[in-house]
């Protein structure tokens, strides 16, 4: 059962789930031991034949973070490098310590933001993690552009200007929410 588990969870097991499955946790530190799984963080064990995927990790320990800011421009295409450190969004309330601890960029954003935008995309290892769409992270890093290196915030906003699948309604609808229009608007029309 926890073979089939760890096949069915890309090799990454949580304690809290084998024990929810029935599993006995002095059974599953056996196995754990036994099979050489690799306990990467309180509670979280990594088969050895797997390559550990950052991203994936961080978000399977702490699930209220969403990838943002260059770590989204990264996910889309829309980055030339990968971005370092990894930037993520909380809900302002949040305690970052555990984050703060790993070397994660933090985002404080408030609530009603915080779930705008999200979308599912492809880790670099291959895994499933949540982060902010395009249109989302556009507003994103217009919004912090005095903390972003200038060539990359140019290079990001005309690469998705060429893309097919922007969606400037989208971004507008957006940005009216995050009270970012004029914002966008100047931003749109001095680069393009």
């Amino acid at each position: 059962m926890i073979e089939r588990m760890l096949a069915e969870n890309n090799g990454v097991l949580k304690t809290s789930e084998v024990v929810a499955a029935g599993i006995s946790k002095e059974y599953f530190y056996q196995y754990a031991k036994k099979a050489g799984l690799e306990k990467i963080a309180h509670g979280l064990y990594v088969s050895p034949d797997v390559w550990p995927d950052e991203m994936y990790l961080l978000q399977t320990q702490i699930p209220q973070v969403v990838y943002s800011h260059e770590t989204a421009l990264y996910l889309h295409g829309l980055a030339e490098k990968e971005p370092i450190p990894l930037t993520v969004t909380v809900d302002a309330k949040y305690n970052s310590q555990m984050l703060v601890k790993k070397g994660v960029r933090v985002i404080y954003v408030k609530k009603e933001w915080h779930e705008l935008g999200l979308c599912d995309m492809t880790s670099p290892g291959g895994y499933q993690v949540v982060t902010y769409d395009m249109e989302r992270t556009i507003c994103d890093i217009i919004r912090k552009r005095s903390e972003m290196d200038a060539s990359v915030f140019n290079y990001t906003l005309i690469e998705y200007m060429r893309r097919k699948d922007k969606n400037l309604s989208r971004l507008m609808a957006y940005a009216e929410k995050m009270r970012l229009e004029k914002r966008i608007r100047e931003t749109m029309g001095v680069l393009f």
